[in-house]
């Protein structure tokens, strides 16, 4: 019915990323791939002299604040999807079905 397009070019094959997913990935606990740069290290003591605490304890208090709202958002997303029914209550729903 349909032609499956050639996805592969003289070099070789293409590789095809699996679609992305809405939820959000749990990267507190990774390292960060790069160091800050020095304009950010600026920025981020500034932020933390105006709240009135050191940076070490300002960036601690954000990533906290970020991992607070990712989890949130996750918990949000399981009650989002409803639970597939159990055994018991298809087969009632089958049941109440007229013929």
């Amino acid at each position: 019915m349909f032609k499956k397009k050639d996805r592969t070019n003289p070099d070789g094959p293409v590789a095809v990323r699996p679609p992305a997913t809405k939820l959000p990935a749990s990267t507190a606990s990774l390292p960060k791939a790069t160091p800050a740069s020095k304009g950010k290290q600026a920025y981020e003591a500034r932020r933390a002299a105006k709240a009135g605490m050191n940076v070490d304890k300002w960036m601690a208090e954000k990533d906290r604040r970020a991992k607070a709202e990712r989890d949130a958002e996750l918990l949000a997303h399981k009650k989002a999807v409803p639970a597939k029914p159990g055994l018991l209550r298809r087969l009632l729903d089958k049941a109440h079905r007229p013929i």
